[in-house]
């Protein structure tokens, strides 16, 4: 019996890519279909660091006599009044959560990719052993 140790290791690396194909197909599903968070690489502020820092912040100011300054003080208040209805209309934790989908995406694809490529070389390993 002859056995052929270089097409033995050929199928094992063609399984070993396959494989990892697999796994990131398999844990995309079960973090897109909910059965599993994904993997928290952003994590979002405490809210209550965040009140507390605007409580800190809100002052009684007196409008100064001097229209540039007034403008300059009216531009502050409109600036702070925006970023507060942004983060009411988009939420910090949805923001971080789509942060974190894209980096589940992004090493997947390299995870499809580094598996293609590992396969790919078994493949070739087997047809230049045949």
């Amino acid at each position: 019996m002859n056995f052929n140790f270089g097409k033995l290791f050929a199928w094992l690396i063609v399984i070993i890519g396959l494989s990892v194909i697999g796994w990131a197909i398999f844990s995309s599903y079960d973090f897109f279909t909910g059965q599993k968070s994904f993997p928290q690489v952003f994590k979002p502020v405490a809210a209550e660091e965040i009140q507390k820092d605007a409580q800190q912040e809100k002052t009684v100011v007196v409008l100064p006599k001097d229209t540039t300054e007034a403008q300059v003080f009216l531009q502050s208040q409109a600036q702070q009044l925006a970023a507060e209805n942004i983060s009411k209309l988009f939420p910090a934790e949805s923001v971080f959560q789509l942060l974190n989908m894209t980096c589940w995406i992004a090493f997947a694809s390299f995870l499809v990719f580094a598996g293609g490529q590992i396969a790919g070389i078994g493949v070739k390993l087997l047809t230049n052993k045949s």
